[in-house]
């Protein structure tokens, strides 16, 4: 077990030595010299977790504006598509299209719906950096351990 982490070097002053580094217990496993370890501070971690906090704040705040003025501008939106439509000739058509889809009932029936999901996947972001803030070092330190 474990045997793979511990292959004989192919290079030549090992061959030469007798197959044997000084300070070898020759039974074919190196000493293994210490790395430095990692050490990042707390007061890093915490920052880190603050400013993400903060960024994810801003983005929950931000929901409510941002889908208040796409519900907003959907109408005039839909009015210039059907006066560029009618310039282009096809006028009546282009507003019996809008009037159909009925873009703002749409909007506003979907609304709750789009709200909800955009305030969770905020919440989930948020969550999953918060872990990966806190794991991070942990990960660093097994990953220079195995080296």
């Amino acid at each position: 077990m474990g045997h793979h982490l511990f292959r004989r070097p192919k290079h030549r002053r090992y061959r030469d030595m007798g197959g044997y580094y000084e300070g070898d217990d020759h039974s074919g496993y190196r000493e293994r010299r210490a790395l430095p370890v990692l050490n990042i501070p707390t007061s890093v971690i915490v920052a880190g977790l603050v400013i993400w906090s903060a960024l994810s704040l801003g983005a929950w705040w931000l929901v409510d504006p941002v889908l208040s003025w796409i519900s907003g501008a959907a109408g005039p939106l839909a009015d210039t598509g059907a006066g560029l439509a009618k310039w282009f000739g096809l006028g009546e058509e282009a507003t019996a299209l809008r009037d159909a889809a009925n873009i703002e009932g749409l909007l506003g029936w979907a609304g709750g719906s789009i709200h909800f999901l955009v305030r969770t996947v905020v919440l989930l972001v948020w969550v999953a950096g918060l872990i990966a803030l806190i794991a991070i070092p942990a990960v660093l330190r097994r990953g220079q351990r195995r080296q």
